[in-house]
């Protein structure tokens, strides 16, 4: 079902249908900026694998080893014990949470996390890789930024990814252990969420960290435009800097999930405007367009969540191809969402 009617078309009607859909959404998911090459900026990622050296620590006469975890990731381990695991209390001035991180690391569950972690990821070859071409085009697009150090680590299911600053990213490599895993499960994950804890959504969950890092995304007294906007802001960063990525990876979409918005653009627009939604600054009433969730409430149940969100990067996008003389910097500046929309000229549905 969908919000349009649904009718009866022959089965080669039908086929044609599917293969010019495909064609048109490899179209749209594309920008009108002409990728650059960038091989050769010079940026080398060099994954550091914190959690092989934390686990690899002896479990009785572990202080010494902790000690000298500390000081090999001095721009890490502080932000891991306090931030990440968050097992110091803020009036120990010595060693006591090191028995916290001694149970951690002891833990025979956690113990069978981290061998489920070593035999998904026994290198970061390809995430190196990876996150290397996506800071060259960082670099390429935002030559005075920070290129990170990046920094895998076990969190027993914390933040999949965080930053601390600019100057790091830190990857939970048991937040993508595939969306199979058993213990996502166990512990109550819903399967929206579980989809999104596969490999392929490494480096653009790293990347969105990144870009909340970079730029002060808080609004207050937002409206929903306001909000859509903030958020399609952020999609369109990965747009910049993972120009070979997949859409449905960027906004966390199933490939089906994200042609059915394409195919419901239109009515997904009428949706918000008939009901006078996109200047509410109601939070309760519009962050279940925001939210993410298995699809959007008061929308077909075929629909995806945060439908509000992929539409506010198409609001982005649009506005990106209507002035482009307007840099990313300058776009970030602008923080009225109704002022990005009239500039826009977005009009589903209209040529």
């Amino acid at each position: 079902m969908s919000f349009k009617n649904c009718f009866n078309i022959s089965s080669i009607f039908a086929t044609l249908l599917f293969f010019f859909l495909l064609v048109w959404l490899n179209a749209c998911t594309k920008t009108d900026r002409q990728k650059p090459d960038v091989s050769n900026i010079n940026v080398q990622i060099n994954i550091e694998r914190f959690e092989k050296d934390l686990f690899a620590c002896d479990t009785v006469n572990y202080a010494p080893c902790f000690d000298a975890l500390q000081k090999k990731y001095p721009y890490f381990y502080n932000f891991y014990i306090d931030n990440l695991l968050g097992i110091r209390q803020p009036n120990d001035t010595g060693r006591t949470y090191q028995t916290a991180l001694k149970s951690f690391i002891g833990n025979a569950n956690l113990r069978a996390l981290y061998d489920s972690v070593m035999l998904k990821y026994p290198d970061a070859g390809q995430l190196n890789a990876n996150f290397t071409n996506a800071f060259r085009y960082c670099k390429y697009y935002f030559p005075n930024k920070n290129v990170p150090r990046i920094v895998t680590h076990i969190s027993e299911f914390g933040p999949a990814a965080a930053t601390f600053d600019t100057t790091l990213l830190a990857i939970s490599l048991d937040m993508f252990l595939g969306k199979d895993f058993v213990y996502y499960s166990s512990i109550g994950f819903p399967k929206y969420v579980t989809y999104r804890l596969q490999p392929p959504f490494i480096v653009p969950n790293g990347m969105k960290a990144w870009f909340k890092a970079l730029y002060d995304t808080k609004t207050s007294d937002a409206k929903l435009i306001d909000r859509m906007v903030a958020e399609g802001k952020m999609l369109y960063f990965l747009d910049m800097v993972l120009p070979d990525t997949p859409d449905s990876l960027k906004i966390g979409y199933t490939a089906k999930e994200l042609q059915w918005c394409f195919d419901n653009e239109k009515e997904m627009w009428a949706f918000f405007i008939e009901r006078d939604l996109l200047y509410s600054s109601k939070s309760l009433e519009y962050m279940k367009f925001i939210s993410e969730g298995p699809t959007t409430t008061g929308m077909p149940p075929e629909s995806p969540g945060q439908t509000g969100v992929w539409m506010g990067w198409q609001i982005v996008r649009k506005f990106m191809q209507e002035n482009p003389n307007v840099s990313f910097d300058q776009l970030m500046q602008i923080t009225d969402g109704q002022e990005i929309l009239k500039r826009s000229k977005y009009k589903p549905g209209k040529k």
